[in-house]
């Protein structure tokens, strides 16, 4: 929104509570390190408001390197990532456009640079811990770190029903919420079966023999990273 942000915040809760309802948002602003004056406003402003905070991330850091290549974040920390391609392996600028272009012909993949992979990998690890400590400092409650994979892996298979119930329960309680595994597993259940499992990795790396490679060799503990 235009204007100050930390007054745009405040009225949102507001405009929120005098409809009977709570605001939830994505922020990307709450780090204690490197504040610009309109962080250090918004920070206070969040926590004058009593605001309660929850981390979401991605469970597999080669997830994250790949999604975040394909959007043209070609670097992180001045630490080459990549650059994205089509399946013809030139190069690609569709960046965040691509989610609105399934039905295409043409599908980015990330052209990952496997030199740095262990050290953006370790990056991408170290994130949600750092983001918590960060938290922590500014004074903000809550902060649990609940896994992307964890919420939605109800709309893969029934199987997983209980996974994502955990998962959400661990996230409306680090927002201050106390429900029931029952009350979410009844609303999750709706849901079930209506989005296909995480696509091998073969769909959105063009240079997967290579990362392959690498995941094998001693620089990197990989764990299952990689589907295939």
């Amino acid at each position: 929104p235009d204007g100050d942000l930390a007054d745009a915040m405040r009225k949102g809760v507001q405009e929120a509570s005098d409809a009977g309802q709570v605001l939830v948002f994505n922020a990307f602003k709450l780090k204690s390190w490197t504040q610009s004056e309109e962080e250090l406003s918004l920070n206070k402003a969040l926590l004058d408001m009593d605001t309660r905070t929850v981390i979401v991330h991605r469970r597999n850091p080669l997830d994250i390197v790949t999604c975040e290549i394909r959007d043209c974040f070609e670097s992180v920390h001045g630490i080459p990532r990549g650059h994205p391609v089509n399946e013809m392996g030139q190069e690609d600028s569709t960046c965040f456009k691509r989610r609105s272009l399934a039905g295409e012909v043409i599908k980015t993949k990330a052209f990952v640079n496997v030199k740095h992979l262990s050290e953006n990998l370790q990056i991408a690890q170290e994130y949600p811990q750092l983001m918590q400590e960060s938290l922590k400092e500014l004074g903000f409650k809550g902060g649990s770190i609940v896994y992307f994979e964890d919420l939605v892996s109800h709309e893969w298979s029934a199987a997983n029903l209980h996974r994502s119930s955990m998962a959400w329960k661990a996230f409306l309680s680090s927002l201050g919420v106390e429900a029931s595994r029952r009350e979410i597993h009844h609303v999750l259940k709706k849901d079930v079966g209506t989005y296909p499992p995480p696509e091998p990795h073969s769909a959105s790396i063009y240079n997967l023999q290579e990362v392959e490679q690498m995941l094998s060799g001693p620089e990197v503990s990989s764990g299952s990273w990689l589907r295939t």
